[in-house]
C-alpha cells in the first residue's frame, strides 16, 4: 500500500515535468554574434536591467555588455522589478538562480526563482534596439 501511495504522488509531482515543453527560442538572440559564456566576473557587473521575462542586459565596467537568455521565462520578471541572487563563487553562472523581488510597504518579498542562461556579448547599440522592442 505504501509502495502504491509512493507511486501515485511521485506520478502526480514529477508529470508536469514531464510534459513541460521548451519554450520558443528567444528572438532577442537575433542580436547577438559572438558565442557565449558561462560566467561573467562579479566583480566586473556594474548594473543589470532587465528586458522581459527571458532576457537580462548585464552591462559590465569596461563598457561590455551580456546578454543573459533565460532558458525557460521568468514569470513575474520584467523591466520594472527587482532582482536578487547569491552565489558563493566570484562569478556569476548559468547555473546560478535569480529571485524576483516584490515591492511590499517599505521592503521585499521573494517572488519566483529562475535559473540563468548563458551570457552572450552584445553590442551597445543591439542592446539597446533590444530595450526599445521590449517598451513598444
Amino acid at each position: 500500500m505504501k509502495l502504491l501511495l509512493s507511486a501515485i504522488l511521485s506520478s502526480m509531482v514529477l508529470s508536469p515535468l514531464a510534459h513541460a515543453e521548451k519554450p520558443e527560442p528567444n528572438e532577442n538572440l537575433a542580436h547577438v554574434s559572438d558565442e557565449p559564456q558561462r560566467c561573467v566576473s562579479l566583480q566586473r557587473i556594474d548594473r543589470m536591467d532587465v528586458v522581459d521575462n527571458r532576457s537580462i542586459l548585464f552591462y559590465m565596467r569596461g563598457k561590455q555588455i551580456f546578454l543573459n537568455d533565460l532558458p525557460y521565462p521568468c514569470h513575474g520578471l520584467s523591466r520594472h522589478k527587482t532582482v536578487m541572487y547569491r552565489t558563493s563563487l566570484n562569478d556569476l553562472c548559468n547555473v546560478d538562480i535569480i529571485t524576483v523581488l516584490n515591492s511590499v510597504g517599505s521592503g521585499f518579498l521573494p517572488g519566483q526563482s529562475c535559473g540563468l542562461g548563458q551570457f552572450y556579448p552584445i553590442s551597445k547599440e543591439n542592446a539597446d534596439i533590444i530595450k526599445s522592442k521590449a517598451r513598444e
